[in-house]
This record gives C-alpha cells, sequence and structure tokens, in this order.
C-alpha cells in the first residue's frame, strides 16, 4: 500500500514518525514523509522519501513576531486543564474554539499546506494517510483522496479528551445541539475541496499512541498503544559517550531539539544554575545543548562536557540520570533505557503533568521551575544517584515498554485498517 506520513514542520514531531516510516517500508509499503520544506533536510536524513508542500513554516521567525495575545498562549485557554470547577461546558467548547483557529492549529500549516498535500495525494492516490494530531492536513487530504487515515499522539492526548468532554457536556444541553467548533472550522477547510464533515477527520478512524499505559490519559476512543522506538537523527557516537568515567555517573543534561529550533533558546534551566549545582559535585556531566553558545562571563566548570550534537539514544545508555524539560521524546527515550530522571518542566504544553506523572511513578523528580535554584538542583539531583529505588522504577518502566508492541507489528494493524476501509467505500460505492 501506499502511505503518506504528515506532521509539524518541527523535527521532534518528525522523529517520533520515523521509525514507524522505516517498519512500512521493510513491510514492503511505499512510504512518502509529507511537510514543509523547512523540514524536508531533516526527513532527508532519515532515509525516507520525502515531498515538499506548502510554504516554510518559520515558527522561530513567526512565534517570535506575535504577541502573547496573537498565540494560544495569550488566549486564556489551556487545552491541559484538568479542574472540574475550570471545565464547564463553555471553558471547553471556547478552548477547543480557540485551539482550532488562527491562534494555533492555523498558525501550525497554512492554506498553502493544505492545497498543496491535497493536490499530492490526489495524484498519489495513497492508501492511507497518518497524521500527527496538531497536523490536520492529514485527515482534510485523506478526505480528499478517499484514503484511510490514522491519527497519532505526539505527548498525552489532551486534544481527545476535551473533545470527548465536550461532546459528553453538550449532550446534557439541548439547547446546544448545534454547537460544535471543531466541526466548523474543519468543515470549512473541507468544503474547498468539496468534501464533507465527518467526526472521524477530529481524532482520525483510530489513534496511534506512543504513550506507556500509566502516562496515557484515559479516554474511551479507539487506540493503538505502540512502543516508542528512539530515532533522535543520525549522527556519530563518539568513543567517549559508550562508557562513564569508572567510579563517576554520568548525568546527561538536555533541553530538546524544540529548544534552538522553534523557541529560540527559551527554557526555564539557565547555564548559572545548571553549572552552579553540579560544580562541585563528583559526576561528569554531558550537557547537549545543541548550538547554544554559553553567555559571556560564566565559567565551564571541568567537570561538564559540552559536545554539541550525540544522539541521545545510544548516550543515554552509559548515564545515571538525565536533567531535562519533559519533551516527549526526551521523556520516553529516558523511560525506554531506564534512566532516572530529573525534570524542570519547559511551560509549553503539559510538561508539568508529565514531571507529576514521573515523580509519581517514582522514575524521577519534579522540579517546578519557581523553585529552581543551584541548591535545589543539586539537592534533586544527589537524591536520584544515591537512591537506589529511582533506577529500579526506571527499570521498570523500561521493561512495561518493551512488553508494548512494536511499530513492526502496528504494520499488520494498519494493513487491516485499510483494508476495512477499503471494503466499506466499495460497498458504499454498489449501494
Amino acid at each position: 500500500m501506499r502511505v503518506v506520513l504528515t506532521q509539524l514542520a518541527a523535527t521532534a514531531h518528525l522523529n517520533l514518525m520515523v521509525p514507524l516510516g522505516w517498519a512500512l517500508k521493510a513491510a514492503g509499503h511505499e512510504v512518502v514523509v509529507a511537510g514543509q520544506p523547512d523540514i524536508m533536510p531533516a526527513v532527508e536524513r532519515t532515509g525516507l522519501t520525502g515531498v515538499a508542500v506548502g510554504e516554510e513554516a518559520r515558527y522561530a521567525e513567526r512565534i517570535a513576531a506575535l504577541p502573547p495575545e496573537g498565540t494560544i498562549y495569550g488566549s486564556g485557554y489551556d487545552i491541559t486543564e484538568t479542574r472540574p470547577e475550570v471545565l464547564t461546558y463553555e471553558y471547553v467548547r471556547d478552548c477547543l474554539a480557540a485551539f482550532a483557529s488562527p491562534l494555533a492549529l492555523d498558525i501550525n500549516t497554512d492554506a498553502t499546506v493544505f492545497d498543496d498535500l491535497v493536490a499530492f495525494c490526489r495524484v498519489w492516490r495513497p492508501d492511507l494517510v497518518i497524521w500527527d494530531s496538531m497536523t490536520f492536513t492529514g485527515p482534510v487530504a485523506a478526505a480528499a483522496s478517499g484514503a484511510a487515515h490514522v491519527r497519532t499522539t505526539i505527548g498525552r492526548d489532551h486534544w481527545g479528551r476535551l473533545r470527548e468532554l465536550f461532546l459528553r457536556l453538550r449532550a446534557d444541553r439541548p439547547e446546544a445541539a448545534g454547537e460544535d467548533p471543531v466541526r466548523d472550522w474543519l468543515t470549512a477547510k473541507l468544503e474547498k475541496y468539496g468534501c464533507a464533515y465527518d467526526d472521524d477527520l477530529v481524532l482520525g478512524q483510530t489513534t496511534i499512541d506512543w504513550m506507556p499505559s500509566w502516562l496515557r490519559i484515559p479516554a474511551q476512543y479507539d487506540y493503538l498503544p505502540v512502543r516508542y522506538v528512539a530515532y533522535n537523527g543520525p549522527g556519530d557516537v563518539p568513543g567517549w559517550a559508550l562508557s562513564p568515567e569508572p567510579g563517576r555517573p554520568r548525568v546527561c543534561v538536555t533541553l530538546g531539539l524544540s529548544f534552538n529550533e522553534v523557541w529560540e533558546g527559551r527554557a526555564e534551566l539557565g547555564y548559572a544554575d545548571l553549572f552552579d549545582a553540579v560544580a562541585d559535585l563528583d559526576v561528569e556531566v554531558v550537557a547537549l545543548l545543541g548550538g547554544a553558545t554559553v553567555p559571556d562571563g560564566i565559567t565551564v566548570p571541568g567537570n561538564i562536557r559540552i559536545p554539541g550534537y550525540v544522539p541521545l539514544d545510544p548516550l543515554l545508555k552509559s548515564c545515571s540520570a538525565i536533567v531535562h524539560h519533559a519533551g516527549t521524546g526526551t521523556t520516553l527515550t529516558a523511560l525506554l533505557n531506564g534512566v532516572p530522571q530529573l525534570i524542570v518542566p519547559h511551560a509549553l504544553h503539559d510538561e508539568r503533568q508529565v514531571a507529576d506523572a514521573v515523580d509519581a511513578y517514582g522514575a524521577g523528580v519534579h522540579l517546578p521551575p519557581e523553585k529552581l535554584s543551584a541548591d535545589t538542583l543539586r539537592a534533586a539531583l544527589q537524591r536520584i544517584l544515591s537512591d537506589s529505588a529511582f533506577a529500579e522504577r526506571a527499570d521498570r518502566a523500561r521493561q512495561e515498554m518493551r512488553e508494548t508492541p512494536t511499530p513492526h507489528a502496528l504494520v499488520r494493524d494498519l494493513e487491516a485498517h485499510v483494508a476495512r476501509h477499503q471494503e466499506a467505500a466499495r460497498l458504499a460505492g454498489a449501494a
């Protein structure tokens, strides 16, 4: 079968998709990764075939130019909100409306991306479109070309949670029966291509979920659990990365791919706190700070190595702990390697909730940004390194992930899904 993978034009989102693309290719299927031109160099490095659609995303430039009220972060709505007293029908309805608007989803993919992906799919005729949950060009292009389509999570599925809650709350309000801001937003996209709205365009015909069971948000919707497979991009693994210095624990520090790519180096964890926290500890710190430079006037302690880019997955195999921001790829790669985590969450999505969950599971410590200092960072790191319970719980999380079906096994489910979709379309055409 022919498969299109499409996702937000950010490397972290692409990397979640890559192992599934490889699994589909290895099973004999044709795979194309469709994305905006500025993600194509990263696509080429995956070894998969890419096709550019729409104009460049230029996320960092565009987000930096917008005033707070011009983005979802200044809207007053939070899709990760969980407090029952806040989640009234009106709040949930208006929160979904704020996301399905130029404040959020329309920033991700503009009209040129919809036009080009629809045009490509109508020519190439894919059997299946797999789209990440922030990229609605996928289901629209699937509807326009008759393909089956499957959504993937990019973290914990708050969009699905709020959608379910909205429908449940609306069912108790007969006067609100006709209200649906997401339907209205999608209908406007679909009508341009002569397509009708269908409820499965909001959450996919099914959803692939990379999250382990204890990190997943409970929902009634149909999910396909799959083992997260770490892909951090190509790169050489230097010899020193294979093992730590004897008797000296190694600690990895990373702020994630999007730290520089999308958010221009803005993060909760700063150089000064990090360097002051570890300078007098008997540890080796490997700081994967990407292309960022150390600010003038700050001295790098002798026990800190700043090597530039090193693939995270092989490096973590030699680490006793990781300090990070709670990004999906980083969190799951740490869990996959059984490495205890010290999380200083970035305020982007539900990083605080992820940090709370890892802390509650016992696989790490959540250090809230408002409590961050060199002293609190040092104390939390010493706690993780000295208490073997963290490593034991992290290893338990690793074992659970290894028991989850692999992308290779998922391919059979996707083949069956496409066969059902095609049979339903045939019967509908014959009726």
